[in-house]
């Protein structure tokens, strides 16, 4: 993903970022980073908009972005774009449930929120997970993680 990143700059291909200082832009500048290349010129475009849209930009001025995998497949029939990297370690992203500290937030429904943390974590919930989106297209979403170390991701 890096080696991508720094191709497109050096050949000032369009790109499409977010711009909305999303999750996904902040992978999107740490790849920059990576790859030593300035993100900035004419080919560089802020889209403002969520990913659905910068999908759609992308595609209609024939560049590049980052996504995600799940808004990328929920879209895919509607733009014209390719995956040019996937599966990439540094594209990994988890999505993380934690716990209300009932000390720090005596307020807050504490056992809802263990209620809440426990489903998701519980092998039904994970199975749902590791299916969620088969049958539409064609692979999951999502993969499920609960009780996994990152490195073995």
């Amino acid at each position: 993903a890096v080696e991508a990143m720094r191709q497109l700059a050096e050949a000032k291909a369009t790109f499409v970022s977010r711009g909305d200082n999303s999750g996904t832009q902040q992978l999107e500048k740490k790849l920059w980073q990576e790859a030593k290349a300035e993100a900035a010129g004419t080919w560089y475009l802020q889209a403002g908009q969520g990913m659905g849209a910068t999908l759609g930009i992308a595609s209609e001025k024939q560049g590049y972005t980052v996504t995600d995998r799940a808004t990328f497949l929920a879209f895919k029939k509607r733009v014209q774009l390719v995956p040019l990297v996937e599966r990439d370690r540094i594209l990994l992203n988890i999505y993380s449930v934690l716990e209300p500290n009932p000390a720090k937030f005596p307020r807050l429904n504490a056992a809802g929120g263990k209620a809440f943390a426990d489903f998701m974590v519980s092998k039904e919930t994970q199975e749902i997970i590791q299916t969620y989106g088969v049958d539409k297209f064609g692979e999951p979403l999502f993969f499920p993680d609960a009780g996994k170390r990152e490195d073995s991701l």
